[in-house]
């Protein structure tokens, strides 16, 4: 599959649950527990939306993916309010030659 990076639909396709916040360098790791990819599996370097903001599966565990934030999209997006054990909404990148239902979100931070 080929995936359009940072490309979503805005549609929810599961949630997750905030396991885990590490502070690294001038961010912070989080853990997601989810089922999403149980299907067809994450791809490291996979973009996908965790509550509408566009992050990258930086390492993939048993139960869920670990992603970097920085501190800019902590403090703009809902990402850096949510307490351990919240529950995120999540959406793979849409493939390249899907049928794109929703609408067109960049998912990314500007400011």
């Amino acid at each position: 599959m080929h995936y359009l990076p940072g490309v979503f639909t805005g549609l929810v396709e599961a949630t997750g649950k905030l396991t885990s916040r590490e502070r690294r360098g001038p961010g912070a790791r989080l853990f997601i527990e989810t089922a999403i990819g149980a299907n067809e599996p994450l791809v490291l370097g996979e973009s996908i939306s965790v509550d509408g903001c566009c992050l990258t599966v930086d390492t993939i565990r048993d139960g869920g993916f670990d992603v970097d934030a920085s501190n800019e999209t902590l403090a703009v997006t809902t990402l850096g309010a949510h307490t351990l054990g919240s529950r995120v909404n999540l959406e793979r990148a849409t493939q390249l030659g899907a049928r794109m239902g929703g609408h067109i979100v960049s998912g990314h931070v500007d400011g």
